[in-house]
């Protein structure tokens, strides 16, 4: 509201200044209105086309005087319409994030936020990011992006983080610190991932209340020591990751009580679902199962499918 003020009153002024010119060029000089206007135009825009005619002193003093107060209002003016035109599109996508719910928050589109947006459904993302040229390659790519600290309540108040579901954080360890603890306790229940930039920052991203940290450093060198000794365990994610086999690892957490109390060969998952269980958490332990192991509630299974499975509705039935 307060810029739409802003460009109303710099408009009466440049219209105020453009009028004054044209009737001062019109009485000074003798020149016709539209003589005058285009002189008083390209005066203040600083066009440059030199004198339409011979001008009297007269003429070239108010030209002078448009020269000193024109010029810079009419670039105050140039620089107020962009600011605009800039604030209506951030509203725009502003009011794209209102409308978010259950989605994610990343923060920092840097080379690791990049990526990780990628691997991200661009409708459920609101990105935040300090830096205006990365906010504007964000919402190139299609990400509702506010430009911002993502330190700051307001911010996050702004991108959902009461109604978001994740908050990824990729910025410096002490940003990431920051901004994980301000959207724990303004959305408690937010699950908050941050990647890690130096070891030496780990206790204290823990201590803040991060859920899952992650190590580039850490990560990358299991990963290669998994590559080098060729252990399954490393190649079998690393092909169900890639994508090249038809293959899905899911999740489900066992809360209905008509699933708990039956074993795998009752639950017949793999004629039904096309899924093998493979690991079975219970307490805070793994178990390897067979057949005729009883799924309990709270079980976390982990299953290899060959699609995408909605438990919640299927195995309800």
């Amino acid at each position: 509201m307060e810029i739409t003020k802003r460009i109303l009153r710099v408009t009466v002024l440049l219209l105020a200044l453009i009028i004054t010119g044209t009737l001062g060029y019109h009485f000074l000089e003798g020149w016709t209105l539209f003589e005058s206007l285009y002189m008083t135009v390209i005066t203040i825009t600083t066009t440059g086309y030199g004198e339409i005619r011979e001008m009297s002193t007269y003429g070239r003093t108010l030209s002078m005087l448009l020269m000193f107060f024109g010029v810079g209002i009419f670039l105050y003016s140039v620089n107020l319409f962009v600011s605009a035109v800039f604030e209506n599109a951030s509203r725009r996508w502003e009011k794209m994030v209102e409308k978010m719910k259950d989605h994610y928050i990343l923060c920092g589109y840097g080379n690791m936020g990049k990526e990780i947006a990628r691997e991200l459904p661009s409708e459920n993302t609101a990105v935040i990011d300090i830096e205006l040229n990365k906010v504007e390659s964000a919402r190139a790519e299609g990400f509702p992006s506010l430009h911002g600290d993502a330190t700051d309540e307001m911010i996050l108040e702004k991108a959902g983080v009461k109604r978001a579901k994740a908050i990824i954080c990729c910025m410096s360890d002490a940003a990431n610190a920051f901004a994980i603890l301000t959207a724990k306790e303004l959305n408690p229940s937010i699950k908050a991932l941050a990647i890690l930039r130096n070891p030496e920052a780990e206790r204290k991203l823990l201590r803040v209340g991060v859920d899952v940290l992650l190590s580039p450093y850490r990560d990358t060198a299991k990963k290669v020591r998994g590559i080098i000794f060729e252990e399954p365990m490393t190649e079998f994610i690393e092909r169900i990751m890639s994508g090249k086999k038809s293959l899905y690892l899911e999740k489900f957490v066992v809360e209905d009580e008509r699933i708990s109390g039956r074993t795998l060969r009752e639950l017949d998952l793999r004629r039904k679902m096309g899924c093998t269980v493979l690991a079975i958490i219970r307490g805070g332990n793994i178990l390897v199962p067979d057949a005729d192991t009883k799924i309990e509630k709270g079980d976390i299974m982990y299953m290899l499918c060959r699609e995408p499975v909605e438990f919640e509705k299927r195995m309800k039935l």
